[in-house]
């Protein structure tokens, strides 16, 4: 199984959701379309079966860096975090860049089943992120006046920092960025002079 997600991962990446064939995944895998279609009844199923697989990897990523993470500080449980997830993004490079492309989102009718799998993943990440966002309130390393934002503001960096080096191909790597981020997370962004 892990040959056919990760040839659906090279082709869905380098030929898009559209334009790939259950024909170029079997073949990029090494096994026959009949077999193909044994484990997945069509493109969709295969490509929910493909983003289930890469959020189940995800999450125990995020899980294990929270694991590791447990009795330190916020900002230490936040690097562990933002570490896991840069390293399965750059793992995943050309299926993660189609993810924040949006193209499942355009082709949301089509592939109801992907769309759904993408939204879940999201949500799971969302809450381990909101968890940790909590206990530094209660640590007070997070102002509790801002806690409904924390994590979403957190994501949004995360998500921007992906975006900017998978889609826009700017940047020198993530993994440099972290400390960065993590200072704009904590320092906020403004100007240490600046007025409302």
């Amino acid at each position: 199984m892990t040959a056919i997600m990760d040839a659906a991962e090279e082709v869905f990446g380098d030929a898009g959701l559209h334009a790939a064939h259950m024909g170029m995944i079997a073949a990029k895998a090494g096994v026959s379309v009949g077999t193909l279609y044994n484990h997945f009844a069509d493109r969709e199923a295969l490509l929910a079966g493909l983003l289930a697989a890469r959020h189940a990897e995800l999450v125990e990523r995020i899980d294990a860096a929270s694991r590791e993470g447990q009795g330190q500080p916020l900002r230490e449980r936040l690097r562990l975090i933002l570490l896991g997830f840069i390293t399965h993004c750059e793992q995943h490079r050309r299926f993660t860049s189609i993810v924040l492309q949006r193209e499942i989102g355009r082709y949301h009718q089509m592939y109801p089943q992907a769309w759904a799998k993408k939204t879940n993943a999201m949500r799971a990440i969302y809450v381990r992120i909101e968890k940790e966002m909590k206990r530094g309130v209660r640590e007070r390393s997070l102002r509790p006046e801002l806690a409904d934002l924390d994590a979403v503001f957190f994501m949004g960096m995360l998500r921007a920092l992906v975006i900017r080096d998978l889609v826009f191909e700017k940047g020198q790597g993530m993994k440099p960025e972290v400390e960065r981020l993590l200072d704009a997370f904590f320092g906020g962004l403004g100007s240490r002079g600046a007025s409302a």
